[in-house]
């Protein structure tokens, strides 16, 4: 169990759809409630007006303190409150790590769908976020794409004057029938219903021309002042929060980013984010972890496909006879770690499973499954899937089309 603290303003998925419905189901169940018809439309009412009045009232959820237990593909927040949830490996549609102050380190997931808000963890050292990394099948450098704000989960961005107008009508609304006021409650309605459709939209779409952040594999596409601009990670010498905002050090300038919707804690996050991405891009920080070397053998040479095939069952074969493992300089748990590991390369990791699968064929179906059901890249999936393939010709084949596409 690793000790750590969680930064999910929007919160898990339950809790997020849990805000956005609120009373909705009343408006469901009201013609059916007991009592007067005041009492039902009142019902009704109170349920239509949350989707109003719920993105005023419905907390951003806090940081805290949390405790992480590791699983097969999936890691489990403890302790947490409402913060507490299973993130499954199947789950994480994008992931960047980054180094905090006095040696602490976070990495950011996010959940469900690409654009949804992220999950911040933060944790003592560099060797607890590798187990992090390892259970959710994670490689050093991340994958996918991190923005601010999100496309998804909106219902917990910053109010606009749309939502507060609609909030107060709403209420007036529903004072008005409690008040037996039916023709003012109408009168109300007339320009708020329309309104809160109105809200509703601005909640969920993305504005043009709305100041954001997004960091790709490529660089950080920034969005500022009605205008973008993509900053390759070489270029980028700082990043730092300024008041409310994200101010951007590059060699040709400075870019500020506003981040009034965030919590301090986010801003703090994604400023990591970006000086550990231009620090890795500079060569420095800390290094990926190292693969075995007696593994290297197995990387393609200057030799076709076939012939690397071929080369791979061999070393099988020799694997195979007399005392197992140790009649080649490959270790059992060298071709376990390659296989494992989101840090290795794909033709590596496809080496490593069709050795496997040949020498320890009761371990290596279930654990080789286990391995492409938490890998996050495709490609890297269709070359273990493609290496397993008895037939030489046919995987030499798939594999010259693969590297080809």
């Amino acid at each position: 169990m690793l000790r750590a603290r969680v930064c999910d303003p929007a919160g898990p998925r339950w809790w997020r759809i849990a805000a956005a419905v609120g009373l909705l189901p009343l408006t469901a169940v009201a013609l059916a409630l007991p009592g007067t018809a005041t009492a039902r439309t009142l019902a009704m009412l109170a349920g239509i007006a949350w989707l109003a009045v719920g993105r005023l009232v419905v907390p951003r959820l806090r940081p805290r303190g949390c405790s992480i237990a590791l699983e097969a593909g999936a890691i489990r927040v403890k302790n947490a409150g409402a913060v507490s949830q299973r993130v499954a490996a199947a789950d994480v549609r994008a992931a960047s790590t980054s180094e905090l102050a006095g040696g602490a380190c976070s990495i950011a997931l996010v959940r469900h769908e690409e654009g949804d808000p992220p999950l911040w963890l933060e944790l003592d050292t560099p060797g607890e976020l590798d187990q992090v990394r390892r259970a959710l099948g994670i490689g050093y450098a991340g994958f996918g794409v991190l923005r601010w704000p999100p496309e998804r989960g909106a219902f917990h961005n910053v109010p606009t004057a749309a939502d507060v107008v609609a909030t107060v009508g709403w209420l007036g609304i529903l004072a008005a029938v409690f008040l037996g006021a039916t023709e003012v409650a109408l009168a109300i309605a007339l320009p708020i219903v329309p309104l809160t459709l109105v809200a509703m939209v601005m909640a969920t779409t993305p504005r043009a021309g709305q100041p954001r952040v997004v960091l790709t594999p490529q660089g950080v596409h920034v969005f500022a002042k009605g205008s973008g601009a993509l900053l390759p990670w070489s270029t980028i010498v700082d990043a730092k929060v300024e008041g409310a905002g994200l101010a951007i050090e590059t060699r040709g300038g400075r870019e500020i980013v506003p981040m009034r919707g965030a919590l301090p804690r986010e801003r703090e996050h994604m400023a990591a984010q970006l000086r550990s991405g231009a620090a890795r891009a500079r060569g420095e920080g800390p290094l990926p972890p190292e693969l075995p070397a007696s593994v290297a053998v197995l990387s393609p040479r200057d030799e076709g496909r076939r012939a690397w095939l071929e080369r791979l069952d061999a070393t099988a074969a020799s694997l195979s006879q007399g005392d197992g493992y140790r009649q080649s300089s490959v270790e059992a748990r060298d071709l376990w770690t390659v296989l494992e590991s989101p840090d290795a390369p794909p033709s590596l990791r496809a080496a490593a499973a069709r050795i496997l699968a040949r020498v320890a064929p009761e371990e290596a179906g279930d654990r080789i499954a286990k391995a492409l059901a938490m890998e996050h890249d495709p490609e890297t999936r269709q070359h273990i899937r493609v290496a397993l393939e008895e037939d030489v010709d046919v995987a030499a084949r798939e594999l010259d089309r693969l590297d080809e596409a």
